[in-house]
This record gives C-alpha cells, sequence and structure tokens, in this order.
C-alpha cells in the first residue's frame, strides 16, 4: 500500500520530522510513501536534502522522494544543489497557488518540465478553486508534453479534471483531501487505473483533531466502504514512481 501524497518538515503548524512521519505512515499499514518536503516553500534546500536522506534511511525502497521546485529555486544555486544532491528524486512537485509566478511564466514552468522529462520522472500539479491552479490551465502544457505524465493533486475542481483527463491520457489524479464522491466520479468515468491514494499528511493536523496515522486509517476506511474490494487494492497499490539515474547534466 502506498500514500502518493506525503509531506515532510515545515508547516505553519510546526515542525514535522522524518522519524516522526515515517512511524505515522507505518502505523496507519502504509507501505511506501511518495514524499516532498514542505520546508521548500521556506527555500531550506539543505534542510530539505537532509529530511529526505533521513526518510531513506528509515525506508530505503519504500520512500520515493519527490522534488519540490520553487521559481527561485530555478534562478539561483538550488535546482543545481538539489539535483546534484545525490537523492534519487522520482518525481517533481509545481504548486501554482503557493508559487504564483508559475502561471505568469511560462519560460520558467517549460525549464521545470524539461527537467522532469530529461530525468524521466512525473510531474505532480496542485490543483484548487483559485485561478492560477485549475486543471483547465494545465491541459494545453499536458498536451505539449505527452511524454511525461502528470498527477493532479486533489483534483479540484473535480469537473475540470474530469474533462482534461479525457483528453490527456497521460494524466492522473491524486485523492488528497478528495471526498468520496468524487473518487466514485473517477471510477464511473473509467479512470480506476488512473487514480492514486493520497491524504496529504501531516497538513490534515490543521483542519482535523487526529493524528496523521488515525486520519490516514479513515481515509483507507472511506474508500473501502465505496469500492468493491479490487477497486480499492488497484487504487491503494497504484504508484507511477521509479528509480532512476542521477541527473549529471549542467543546469
Amino acid at each position: 500500500m502506498i500514500d502518493n501524497h506525503v509531506h515532510v518538515g515545515w508547516y505553519s503548524d510546526g515542525y514535522h520530522s522524518p522519524i516522526q512521519i515515517w512511524k505515522e505512515m507505518r502505523d496507519a499499514g502504509i507501505e511506501q510513501i511518495a514524499v516532498s518536503s514542505t520546508s521548500t516553500c521556506a527555500e531550506l534546500y539543505k534542510l530539505v536534502v537532509q529530511e529526505m536522506r533521513c526518510l531513506i534511511r528509515l525506508g530505503g525502497e519504500n520512500v520515493h522522494p519527490i522534488l519540490w521546485v520553487t521559481p527561485r529555486m530555478l534562478k539561483t544555486w538550488g535546482i543545481r544543489y538539489m539535483l546534484h544532491s545525490k537523492i534519487h528524486w522520482q518525481g517533481l512537485k509545481m504548486h501554482w497557488a503557493a508559487h504564483r509566478e508559475w502561471y505568469y511564466n511560462k519560460k520558467l514552468t517549460n525549464v521545470a518540465i524539461d527537467i522532469a522529462q530529461k530525468m524521466n520522472i512525473p510531474v505532480l500539479l496542485h490543483t484548487g478553486e483559485s485561478k492560477e491552479c485549475q486543471p483547465f490551465n494545465y491541459e494545453t502544457i499536458c498536451k505539449e508534453h505527452s511524454n511525461t505524465s502528470f498527477i493532479f493533486a486533489h483534483g479540484r475542481p473535480i469537473s475540470q479534471t474530469i474533462e482534461v483527463m479525457k483528453h490527456c491520457n497521460n494524466v492522473y489524479v491524486d485523492t488528497a483531501f478528495m471526498p468520496v464522491g468524487n473518487v466514485i466520479k473517477l471510477v464511473h468515468e473509467g479512470f480506476l487505473e488512473r487514480i492514486l491514494f493520497g491524504t496529504d499528511i501531516p497538513i490534515n493536523t490543521l483542519f482535523y483533531n487526529k493524528t496523521s496515522s488515525e486520519y490516514a486509517k479513515d481515509c483507507l476506511k472511506q474508500l473501502s466502504t465505496v469500492l468493491n474490494k479490487s477497486q480499492f487494492e488497484i487504487i491503494t497499490n497504484k504508484q507511477i514512481y521509479k528509480s532512476h539515474t542521477i541527473y549529471s547534466q549542467k543546469i
């Protein structure tokens, strides 16, 4: 079982350590995690690398590190540091709501996607209601880069997510903070094999009076009540991340 949307690091409610996150996941019965660091938003590149190294020591191949890139990172030494850190990054993330320059700076966005293409890794894109990060904004990008896999985190709004997935076979969606009703809509549209289980842990601690382990268990329980056993196993075991050769080209 894998959680495809996990975080580690600093957030508005404090610090979530690698040891804490790994323990919560294991307590919830989740064997693998695809994880990015919220410390990236503070541009703490060295801390991010330390966090990933710690998680890899704890979980080995069950940890899939996701490189969260920011506009500032691509304009400074940060991107070179991250790519040459000897971390086997297995995905690249852009958050167009947290870093709105992605929405206005197409050239810089293409630089980020080009890195993902050269590394042969998927791109995780935050989706939401704000104009910068709605799924329709990503449709052209997904079509232009048809050889790259894209993951729409949260799948919001679900109607836009479904429309883009109909036109782009390289688009997946994760269930982080997704109502189970939307999961059912995706299944009914024939997208079962393109749904990735995710929780957004530990962001849950800002909204629910539950530990991350409790929250993950609740998410799994809700899915198991609306899906049959086969559907549940497909979604909770689906992952598209893989190890790759460490990036060695000049930036």
